[in-house]
């Protein structure tokens, strides 16, 4: 006898079909990657799944960590361990390789997933054959694991390749999911691999969407993470993630906004790091590239700039059902 639904194919014999490949890439998480574990385990009832860990050559006790589930759970979960350690891009894009699921979910090592998420983003997909990829708002928290807001306050729920375009790389990349059928657009990226770059990339197939109750926990500048580390490399991967959209596929209204706003994040990124050849690097390229051109791409800087402001101002008063400052990570 065998069992069909809409989330997979179960044998009594213990064989499945695959829907979900749920695709982890760490390097030294140990902090982290327990409960990151767990969290992914607890849902494999709900959806006919298997997980594959890209372990980069971890050498903080990660690596035995992901080797304990393994021998826990075989026919689950696969340990692809890098030695020597081959890179955040090569880790992430091993892991994409070996995927055997109709749909594929993301997450780094030091982030976890909510009850349900699977299952939901799965039938979600299911249901909008149009839809790239489904992502969902998240939990922002700090080292702890302790609550500080939301990933986002993106309204509404689907999001074209122009939304991208103008607002910048506000979806978490670990609550996605998308469809397996689409992995060569990533795959035939030329050189490192930034999430905002795959985002765009499967926006020219078909809409985002975001559900928009948190299904993921994003952990805020943790250890070891490449935002907080490697500012000036993830900074030239976002600029080459905005020249790769297709020129055809985007209004001039939109890349000037979006490339405004690239600049208006330096802009920050130059004052609280007393940075300012930052300014001096980037305003030429950005001027250069933007089809508004030096002065009107500036103004539109300034007006963003204000707009930024008034956001984290108003953010202040924001409050949760516990009294505290409810913090976005990402304005939308």
């Amino acid at each position: 006898m065998i069992e069909y639904n809409c989330l997979g194919r179960r044998s009594t014999k213990g064989e499945s079909s695959i829907l979900v490949s749920a695709c982890l890439i760490t390097r030294n998480h140990a902090r982290y990657i327990r409960r990151c574990l767990e969290s992914i385990v607890e849902q494999a009832g709900e959806v006919a799944m298997e997980i594959i860990v890209g372990d980069d050559c971890s050498d903080d006790g990660t690596s035995a960590i992901i080797a304990e589930f393994a021998a826990a759970y075989p026919d689950l979960i696969t340990h692809l361990r890098h030695d020597p350690r081959v890179g955040g891009s090569e880790n992430y894009l091993s892991v994409l390789r070996r995927a055997k699921g109709a749909f594929i979910a993301h997450l780094d090592g030091d982030d976890s997933w909510m009850p349900g998420k699977l299952r939901l983003q799965a039938e979600y997909l299911a249901a909008h054959p149009d839809c790239a990829a489904v992502y969902a708002n998240s939990l922002a928290v700090n080292e702890q694991g302790e609550p500080l807001g939301r990933f986002n306050d993106a309204p509404g729920t689907r999001f074209e390749l122009s939304d991208l375009v103008r607002h910048g790389n506000f979806l978490n990349t670990s609550s996605m999911m998308f469809r397996a059928s689409l992995r060569q657009m990533i795959l035939d990226i030329d050189g490192p691999v930034l999430d905002f770059r795959i985002h765009l990339r499967l926006a020219r197939w078909g809409y985002l969407a975001q559900l928009p109750e948190p299904l993921a926990a994003y952990r805020v500048n943790s250890t070891g993470s490449m935002v907080a580390q490697g500012n000036d490399f993830v900074r030239e991967l976002y600029w080459n993630a905005i020249l790769d959209v297709p020129r055809d596929r985007v209004e001039d209204r939109d890349l000037a906004r979006g490339m405004a706003d690239f600049l208006r994040r330096v802009a920050f990124r130059a004052l609280r790091t007393r940075r300012f050849e930052l300014l001096r690097t980037w305003m030429p390229r950005v001027f250069a590239a933007s089809p508004y051109g030096r002065v009107r791409t500036a103004l539109l800087v300034i007006i963003l700039v204000a707009q930024a402001a008034y956001s984290e101002l108003a953010g202040c008063f924001r409050k949760d059902s516990d009294g505290r400052a409810l913090r976005v990570i990402y304005h939308y």
